[in-house]
């Protein structure tokens, strides 16, 4: 399964956007029927948030004191909806008028809500409680985030992609432990002198299965992109994409310091085993590594295997859905709510692990103190994000990953690959909403 939110392509009808809308007709009162219900027992106003991101116990505090500060005034009630089915649940509350106020998700889901008008624009919501986004959020994580030029979207946390690696292997290697790889030069040079076949030791293992991560970093590193957002025109099949790929396809039928076929997760299983001495991947593997590893784990910048330093980010971000009850007295609570998670961006920090992405809380010495965290921040700053297009998860794992797995598995060639699945994919995208 690819890690990533999935997102497809909303097909409401216009009666349907009429009644989540409220189509101008509100009555302002708080009380319109649908999942915001107005207010509970207490008078409070009733604000529903949904994710299926982790609810850790530091995200569930933040919003219990929250409801503490408020009481009698606002009530944020969460919801965890199940990752596999999200947007099915989503879709299914938007068409019964249940939606929730907040839904939190990955990035490019939030992109066909926009493109169908159901959602409200946050900038003006986080301007009313003093948060400017231009300064308050990584440049990375706000700047290019618009659909039609609106921004909808603010970004609650990053997972970057990173390089862990094995210390005591690079030891055993006669290497620098404290000197991971730069450049692809090093890299392939640290990776070879990694491998030993004869122990099933290996430099690096890359995985067919698991490019979402890696491919859209290197594709940067190299200057190119997935796909205009604007122009919804797809260019990875180009001179960076085809660099990209070259890469991974060397590390395996070319250098030999990855083996052939890995099967799902083997980069995870064999480097916590001690198998795998270097691996990319999100950080959302920084606990089970450090767990598995303790003081041998090794956490840096991806290597600049291109032209310049890139990694592409795991994201979560937060918006708000178009109600017939979202009076000025509820987006007033949203903001509110919104501000104050940000405020307490170090509690979700410490407690859950989740990179924050307020700069306030960057700049908290305690946050310098906390493990990987400064590795992190400076990869949030190289940040790269997948184009904000209707149906982008599906139709790039069906598209461009399932193809680039062929080259990968040695079936075709990287050139073949890319420009089979940039054909494909812009059949696709060329049918999305605009």
């Amino acid at each position: 399964m690819r890690i990533g939110r999935k997102a497809f392509y909303l097909g409401l009808s216009a009666a349907t956007l009429a009644a989540i809308t409220g189509c101008g007709t509100s009555s302002g009162n708080g009380n319109a029927s649908g999942s915001q219900g107005g207010t509970n027992g207490s008078g409070a106003i009733v604000i529903n948030f949904w994710s299926s991101g982790p609810a850790g116990k530091g995200f569930q505090s933040v919003i219990s004191n929250f409801n503490k500060k408020y009481k009698g005034k606002y009530d944020v009630v969460f919801k965890a909806i199940p990752y596999a089915n999200e947007t099915e649940l989503v879709n299914s509350a938007l068409s019964a008028h249940k939606q929730p106020d907040i839904l939190e998700e990955s990035l490019t889901p939030s992109a066909p809500y926009a493109y169908e008008g159901i959602e409200e624009p946050i900038e003006p919501l986080l301007k009313s409680v003093g948060i400017n986004p231009s300064k308050d959020f990584p440049a990375s994580m706000w700047n290019g985030t618009t659909v039609n030029g609106v921004h909808y979207v603010a970004p609650l946390d990053a997972l970057p992609t990173l390089l862990y690696y094995n210390k005591a292997l690079f030891k055993q290697a006669g290497l620098n432990p404290n000197d991971p790889p730069t450049t692809e030069a090093q890299f392939v040079s640290d990776a070879e002198k990694l491998t030993n076949q004869s122990k099933k030791q290996w430099g690096f293992v890359e995985q067919p299965e698991f490019n979402t991560w890696t491919f859209p970093s290197l594709l940067s590193q190299f200057g190119g992109q997935e796909a205009n957002a604007s122009t919804r025109k797809i260019e990875f099949n180009s001179p960076a994409g085809l660099n990209a790929l070259n890469f991974l396809y060397n590390t395996i039928f070319k250098w030999h310091v990855s083996p052939e076929g890995a099967s799902p997760n083997e980069y995870s299983t064999l480097f916590v085993k001690g198998q795998n001495a270097m691996s990319m991947s999100g950080s959302f593997n920084v606990e089970a590594f450090k767990s598995a590893l303790g003081n041998n784990l090794g956490i840096a910048l991806l290597p600049k295997v291109g032209s310049q330093n890139a990694d592409f980010l795991g994201q979560n971000y937060w918006w708000v859905f178009k109600s017939p009850s979202l009076n000025a007295q509820k987006k007033q609570g949203i903001a509110l709510f919104m501000k104050y998670m940000y405020d307490n961006s170090m509690t979700l920090a410490t407690e859950d692990g989740l990179f924050p992405t307020w700069e306030p809380a960057m700049k908290n010495p305690q946050f310098k103190n906390e493990y990987s965290m400064n590795v992190q921040e400076e990869a949030v700053k190289y940040g790269v994000l997948n184009p904000l297009i209707p149906n982008w998860g599906t139709t790039s794992t069906q598209n461009l990953y399932q193809t680039m797995d062929e080259s990968l598995l040695g079936k075709l060639a990287p050139q073949a690959a890319l420009s089979q699945a940039a054909s494909s994919m812009q059949q696709e995208v060329n049918q999305l909403v605009k």
